[in-house]
């Protein structure tokens, strides 16, 4: 008998929160008031379900509303805030915090989509151009091999260019130890060239202390650089 009237306790007490917010609001004020303090807490979901029930009773307030958006927002629900916001605009045009934050929803939509445009095209390019190596790799055989391998140099070359001039330097140079462990000493001496016409020798050097992965290989392309400004490749 103790054990279930306990149990019926802890239900009633865990219960109290979403009658609270079920009953009726004694104004928009109260409701207003009483949402704010739940957002300020981090009961976002509680808030959500308070001012849900607020725009039922009291249709028609645009801070109810704004202050409903809010709460979606911070329940990263975007669109359901954005509708929210475009309910109160619709009832007071003259709003400046509802037009703000419909700006700033659309905002951050709009960069999204661009950055993931812009991943996708540049995935895109890359894939092309490695589908298309391999098209030839199948299609020349060992007739053409010679243009292939410059083919397979060019493409090797782009990409690893494309990532210095991105600042993407790990990447690039686990590239340069690429061509180093299969001796491309050749493309790999074009890299070092390529990065001493757009950084300085310090520079050069603190970026592979950096991200080289090994001591032999960062001794090896240290050496490299220093031999290469030394034979006039550098930037007067």
């Amino acid at each position: 008998m103790i054990r279930r009237l306990c149990v019926w306790l802890v239900i009633c007490v865990l219960s109290l929160p979403a009658m609270a917010m079920a009953q009726e609001l004694a104004s928009p004020k109260v409701a207003i008031v009483e949402a704010q303090i739940l957002i300020d807490k981090g009961e976002i979901v509680n808030a959500i379900e308070l001012l849900k029930n607020a725009n039922q009773q009291f249709p028609g307030n645009d801070i109810l509303l704004i202050l409903y958006g809010d709460a979606l927002y911070e329940n990263k629900q975007m669109a359901l805030a954005e509708q929210a916001y475009m309910q109160a605009l619709e009832i007071n045009p003259l709003s400046p915090t509802a037009a703000k934050r419909i700006e700033v929803i659309r905002a951050i939509s709009n960069a999204s989509v661009s950055e993931k445009a812009q991943q996708l095209e540049e995935l895109t390019l890359d894939k092309l151009f490695d589908l298309l190596a391999m098209a030839l790799a199948f299609a020349l055989g060992t007739v053409m091999s010679k243009y292939l391998r410059k083919f397979s140099d060019w493409n090797f070359m782009r990409r690893s260019r494309k990532l210095f001039l991105k600042g993407d330097y790990d990447d690039f140079v686990d590239l340069l130890e690429i061509q180093l462990s299969t001796n491309e000493l050749k493309p790999l001496r074009k890299s070092i060239e390529f990065m001493q016409q757009h950084m300085a020798h310090e520079e050069i050097n603190r970026m592979l202390n950096r991200y080289v992965n090994t001591e032999d290989n960062l001794h090896t392309l240290t050496r490299m650089v220093r031999l290469s400004y030394e034979a006039g490749y550098h930037k007067d």
